[in-house]
Order: C-alpha cells, then structure tokens, then sequence
C-alpha cells in the first residue's frame, strides 16, 4: 500500500514539474485539469470537463453526457470551500470563491473518473 502512495506522489510531482502553468491566473483563464483513474494518473487531451476562472467566479463545464458530476472546491490546505452537483449533462455550474487565494476544483464522474485543476482567485 505504501508503495502505491508514493508511486501515486512521484507521478503527481512529476506531472507539475512537466506542467508549471497548471494553474490560472488570469480572467477567463482555463484551468489545466488532470484525470486520476484506477490504473494511476495521466494527462489526457480530450476530457469530458474543462473550467475556467473570471475574478471569484468558477465556471466547470461537464462537454459530454457523463451523468452526475459532483464539483467540490478546497483552498491550499485541503478545506472544503463549496461544491455542487450537475445531474445532467452535458451542462455548466458555477461556484463563487469569496475569498482570494490557491484553490483547488475536484470533478467525480458517475463512473469513477476524478478530474481536478489548481487555480488562483485574485481582485
């Protein structure tokens, strides 16, 4: 078990090394969302999520008809933020971040595929 764990870190620092702009900053910025499914963790290119970022306002976008997608935001140290679900898709949620700060946007789909981007709330 331990061994998986830190294969599962090794891959993640990794991929932020390979990716240092994972992270928006700017209005209307996308943010890089990474998939994390049972065989380990891979970036792919043609994802049923995307999101963006304008001031406070995330904007998740569900592309494809995936079921229910279940969107929870933590800040930089793993507190829950806000969340909400989308019970058909394809569809669009937005979620207002109040405060300014490193976030963090986690999308679980019905068939078990977790998507989730780091971004930064500014005024």
């Amino acid at each position: 078990m331990a061994r998986k764990k830190i294969f599962f870190l090794t891959v993640l620092l990794s991929m932020s090394m390979l990716q240092p702009t994972a992270r928006a900053k700017n209005i209307n910025d996308p943010i890089n969302v990474l998939v994390n499914i049972s065989s380990g963790c891979t970036v792919k290119s043609d994802i049923p999520v995307s999101a963006t970022i304008d001031g406070h306002a995330l904007t998740i976008y569900i592309n494809e008809n995936v079921g229910i997608a279940h969107i929870v935001v933590t800040n930089s140290n793993g507190v829950y933020i806000d969340s909400n679900n989308i019970l058909h898709t394809p569809d669009m949620a937005t979620l207002l971040i109040e405060d300014e700060g490193l976030y963090t946007v986690t999308i679980t789909l019905n068939n078990g595929e977790v998507y989730y981007g780091d971004f930064y709330v500014t005024e």
